[in-house]
């Protein structure tokens, strides 16, 4: 694509004691063909070797900022504050973007009107495609490219001592906005996670009741039947 006028993207990684994640996540952005970005690195104070491989790779980061925080919605709304991108795209360590193409094929899916570009994901486990499902928000961060500006009007990602759902929050606040599918998959990231435990399933009941998505009643059969759903999956159909 032409890059002469394109958007500028603030790549936004959070990382703590992750040194695997941290290199495999510099390698992928390393690597991408779109070049008007600035990656922007919030370390949460790593006590192993996170930071000392954050300062050899100093040259290849535009920012970054290595301290204590409150959870990882904490370390996202710091580098919100620091991005001076028109755009923002978040990769946890670990996470890889899907090809060399993949934040170019994003961009190019931007226009006036549009205020978030949404994309499927692949597991990086069995290198399985998940279709993102834009009615049901079944999205993934790490492949939402949306428009700073939308922090200033429906603020920044929600933090609390055990919140894991700030950033499914922030998007059903925002689904009103213009949204568009990119068909080409943005990126690469693990199945397991926060999203995967109990209590992150029971804070996604409760906010999709809260915004009125779901009655109470269907809440109340979704919660019951959870655990058994749980166990046929996990125990009888071996899947995580």
């Amino acid at each position: 694509m032409n890059q002469s006028n394109s958007p500028r993207v603030s790549v936004i990684m959070v990382v703590r004691n992750d040194p695997i994640g941290f290199v495999r996540t510099m390698a992928s952005v390393a690597t991408q063909d779109y070049c008007n970005f600035q990656l922007i690195v919030i370390d949460g104070a790593s006590t192993d070797n996170t930071l000392e491989l954050l300062r050899q790779n100093v040259s290849r980061i535009s920012l970054w900022l290595s301290e204590t925080d409150i959870g990882i919605y904490h370390a996202m709304n710091k580098g919100v504050a620091m991005a001076d991108g028109e755009w923002l795209l978040f990769m946890n360590a670990g996470d890889e973007f899907a090809d060399v193409g993949a934040l170019s094929a994003a961009v190019a899916a931007t226009a006036l009107e549009v205020d978030v570009v949404y994309s499927d994901w692949i597991y990086r486990e069995d290198r399985k495609l998940a279709k993102a499902d834009l009615a049901r928000m079944n999205v993934r961060h790490q492949s939402v490219l949306y428009r700073k500006s939308l922090h200033e009007v429906y603020g920044l990602y929600l933090v609390g001592r055990g919140v894991t759902i700030s950033d499914f929050i922030f998007f059903l606040s925002i689904a009103g906005k213009q949204w568009v599918y990119c068909a080409h998959p943005i990126s690469i990231c693990d199945r397991a996670g926060a999203s995967g435990q109990p209590n992150h399933f029971h804070q996604r009941m409760a906010v999709e009741l809260l915004f009125g998505r779901r009655s109470r009643i269907a809440v109340a059969a979704i919660l019951l039947l959870h655990p058994l759903y749980r166990f046929v999956k996990c125990n009888v159909l071996g899947q995580r």
